[in-house]
Order: C-alpha cells, then sequence, then structure tokens
C-alpha cells in the first residue's frame, strides 16, 4: 500500500510525526476509501522509524476519530466487493484541525 503513496506525500507525512499531528498542526496529506461502507482514512503523519505505523482522522460516517492505524491494516480492511480502501483521487490536501471541524459538522 505505501508503494501507492507519492514520495512527496511520503516525505510530508514523515515530518508531521509526533506533536503536530497530535496538536492536528498539519495537513491531511491523503485520504483513503472504501467506496461501499463509507469508511475514510485520511492520513496525517507516518512514523519515520515504522514506514507502517500511521495517525488518521477515521470517518465511519458517525463522527471523526483521531487514530493510530497501520498501514497493513488498513491493507486488510476490505469491502463487501473484497477490495481494500483505495486513494482518493479526487481529494486535495487541507488542513488537518479545519478537516476534522469540518467532518463534526463545525465548520
Amino acid at each position: 500500500m505505501i508503494d501507492s503513496i507519492p514520495e512527496i506525500v511520503l516525505k510530508r507525512l514523515r515530518e508531521n510525526w509526533g506533536v503536530r499531528a497530535e496538536s492536528l498542526n498539519c495537513f491531511a496529506e491523503i485520504k483513503f476509501m472504501d467506496g461501499t461502507s463509507g469508511w475514510c482514512w485520511y492520513l496525517l503523519a507516518l512514523d519515520p522509524d515504522d514506514d507502517d505505523t500511521i495517525k488518521c482522522i477515521v470517518d465511519e460516517g458517525d463522527g471523526p476519530e483521531i487514530m493510530n492505524w497501520t498501514l497493513g491494516e488498513l491493507e486488510t480492511f476490505y469491502d463487501s466487493h473484497g477490495e481494500s480502501p483505495k486513494i482518493d483521487r479526487e481529494y486535495r490536501r487541507m488542513k488537518a484541525d479545519l478537516l476534522y471541524s469540518k467532518l463534526m459538522g463545525k465548520a
């Protein structure tokens, strides 16, 4: 799955790891989505010491949650058609705090 993320985005995600992602003082760089369930994962950061560990905003329709996941877990999350989440090519990165507020219905 990491192979599908452009190198420039991986660089930004690694730079966001830590306080920037914890405080939502960064950009949600990329969005993965499950087209059949409505689940979305907005990646905020990638652990520079472990390219599998991510911090993301997860939106399953009941409101967003900030979570630590792994790309491996994300890859094994299958929809009703047996497909793993795909990158939303229409998504344009946005400030994480603004995205979170928007998903909460406050923006």
